[in-house]
């Protein structure tokens, strides 16, 4: 059994017009410590048709792993200076997208972690938005 805890998101997108998109959301969500290694897990409900998505973000030394599955599945490494490539599953079609990750930056404290994330994303090979992601997870008593 996880610990409770609050997940706060924050993520920023800029596409190439220079358009900035920011988007903040908080989750309950469970949190598990096993072998050197953080696993999130909370749910997300669409506003527009109502489903839900299971998540997961996993973090293990210095990388960083987001799954979602639901009506978006997806699974994004996250790796400092390295490139990953994913399929962006949606109702519409898939997407082949690519993760450069510029910087990841992890820190624990006691009675949680956070981490702040610099990437860029890119669509069949195109330039697509610069992305910055934070997360903070507070463990409840």
């Amino acid at each position: 059994m996880g610990t409770k805890a609050q997940l706060t998101l924050t993520g920023r997108q800029r596409d190439e017009a220079g358009q900035e998109t920011v988007i903040k959301s908080s989750f309950p969500a469970d949190y598990y410590e096993r072998d050197g290694s953080s696993c999130i897990l909370y749910e997300e409900q669409s506003e527009d048709s109502g489903s839900v998505t299971r998540n997961a973000i996993k973090l293990k030394g210095s990388v960083l792993e987001m799954t979602r599955r639901g009506e978006i599945h997806s699974r994004m490494v996250f790796e400092a200076g390295q490139r990953h490539l994913t399929d962006y599953v949606t109702p519409y079609g898939t997407l082949r997208l690519e993760v450069l990750t510029e910087t990841l930056e992890l820190s624990r404290r006691r009675g949680g972690l956070d981490a702040a994330l610099k990437y860029t994303l890119r669509l069949d090979g195109q330039f697509l938005s610069d992305c910055t992601l934070t997360l903070s997870i507070n463990l409840l008593p």
